[in-house]
């Protein structure tokens, strides 16, 4: 009777440690992650919010040019951005720019805000979130560059960007799976840059000026082989997501249950062979 009761006894706390997953979940949320693509805006806080300000949902510290944040989950919906000077402590201080997204279920967004301080705008692209097949992986390119008015972008034989103007998001183009050797062109300014590409992924690619005011790309992967959500790029400052943390809790309640239930077969066990010594 023993044997049977920590059995019971272990499915119990398996069921605990593991709560049903959420499957409602993937049909009413999206995500939406944040960029800082303005070369003379000097490092910011930037907060995501509801509509009208009243709940605060997403803070990121001390974000700096080039940085991309990792995307954050959130339900169907429209959210408020808002960047402000870091050190700034002043909650009603003037923001440097603000915007707002849209959350669709589902889909990925990225808000980015990208030009000199004079003319800072908020843009809003959608992600790609679908599988891609075979060794391949797909790559875009954001031009974001503000001492370049026009950039070529290959990678290896494919055309990446042509001709892509400021604020222009390209279409994703299909590579290779390995190191990418992308050529930057533009004018007379060409630059190298190898970034490594796996197979499955999806990658955005932003155009920047390095502190010489070349070419440089800040790299961003929109999604991985094998995850159900968009996985992150660079952290930026200290708040926010990385991605969506709900994984890692599920795995650290498997592993918490996995040895409860050893601790339980453990005991009993023991107990069995001392009855029977």
């Amino acid at each position: 009777m023993r044997r049977p009761l920590f059995a019971v006894l272990a499915a119990a706390l398996v069921a605990v440690a593991l709560p049903a997953a959420p499957a409602s979940a993937a049909s009413r949320d999206g995500w939406v992650r944040l960029a800082h693509m303005s070369p003379d805006t000097a490092a910011v806080n930037i907060t995501l919010s509801s509509l009208n300000g009243d709940v605060t949902l997403f803070r990121l510290q001390n974000v700096g040019y080039g940085a991309v944040s990792k995307y954050m989950r959130l339900p169907q919906g429209t959210y408020a951005l808002a960047m402000v000077p870091a050190g700034e402590n002043d909650p009603n201080a003037t923001p440097v720019v603000s915007g707002k997204v849209d959350i669709t279920a589902g889909k990925a967004e990225t808000l980015a805000a990208i030009g000199k301080n004079a003319d800072l705008k908020t843009t809003v692209f959608s992600d790609d979130l679908d599988a891609v097949n075979g060794g391949d992986a797909r790559v875009r390119v954001v031009q974001a560059s503000v001492t370049h008015k026009d950039v070529d972008v290959t990678a290896g034989s494919t055309t990446v960007a042509s001709g892509a103007g400021f604020g222009d998001v390209t279409k994703y183009a299909t590579v290779p799976a390995g190191t990418a050797s992308l050529e930057l062109k533009a004018g007379s300014d060409t630059q190298t840059v190898s970034q490594k590409v796996t197979a499955g992924s999806a990658h955005t690619f932003f155009v920047i000026d390095d502190a010489k005011g070349d070419l440089t790309v800040s790299p961003a992967l929109d999604s991985a082989a094998a995850t159900e959500t968009p996985v992150g790029s660079l952290a930026a400052g200290g708040g926010g997501l990385a991605g969506d943390q709900a994984p890692l809790a599920l795995l650290l309640a498997a592993l918490a249950a996995t040895g409860g239930v050893a601790a339980f077969g453990a005991m009993a066990r023991r107990r069995s062979e001392v009855q029977h010594s």
